[in-house]
């Protein structure tokens, strides 16, 4: 079993206060923040549990045109290829999504992810907290306090949608964002940047020297 970190209930206060999510704009999968390079992903692959949902496997996998339809009231739950993360801050704070999902649909839906909890008594226990929406996904948002939450390489890679409109959902696929993989990407990156900078400032002290 994967070691898990821990959230406390000065969590779960912060994220039910502000974060329940029942809004359509997680609904894009498809749009990378402008200005952004694309980034590395991940999907479903497998499903848990189901609540009036026809083909409910559809929604596993990478986008492809086949779609799970989770109808009025239904409910869909499925497991992550890797775990999802807290949201990275970027520019003027706003923060990048965790994840997405590929649908159309306009319904009004809950996400909510199964998180590693930890009570006053130092109790441990998992329960279903709400993710949050923004306009081209769903986002794990940290505490603005500093306490202990996840640990070590633990996420979350439960994921559940409740549809609590009186139209039909339909999902193509659940998308992850790679938090690893793109740390991994950006020091790529900074180490050609650096790299390229010191050829040019040699070449710049070399034709100094000649002249």
């Amino acid at each position: 079993m994967r070691k898990r970190g821990l959230l406390t209930a000065a969590f779960l206060l912060f994220l039910s206060a502000g974060l329940l999510a029942r809004a359509p704009g997680c609904l894009s999968g498809k749009m990378e923040r402008p200005g952004q390079p694309e980034r590395p992903k991940f999907y479903a692959v497998r499903v848990v549990s189901e609540k009036e949902v026809l083909n409910a496997k559809n929604s596993l996998g990478a986008p492809d045109g086949g779609y799970t339809e989770i109808l009025p009231g239904g409910q869909l739950v499925v497991i992550m290829e890797k775990e999802l993360y807290f949201s990275p801050i970027v520019g003027d704070g706003g923060a990048l999504d965790s994840g997405s999902i590929v649908g159309k649909g306009g319904a009004e839906i809950d996400l909510e992810g199964w998180f590693p909890m930890q009570d006053t008594q130092g109790k441990q226990y998992h329960d279903w907290m709400p993710l949050g929406i923004s306009g081209t996904g769903f986002l794990i948002s940290s505490s603005p306090e500093p306490i202990n939450s996840f640990e070590g390489s633990s996420g979350v890679d439960m994921i559940k949608i409740t549809n609590h409109s009186t139209k039909s959902l339909f999902v193509d696929a659940v998308i992850g964002y790679d938090l690893k993989a793109e740390r991994s990407q950006e020091s790529a990156r900074w180490t050609r940047t650096s790299s390229s900078a010191g050829t040019t400032s040699m070449l710049w002290m070399t034709l100094s020297r000649k002249n």
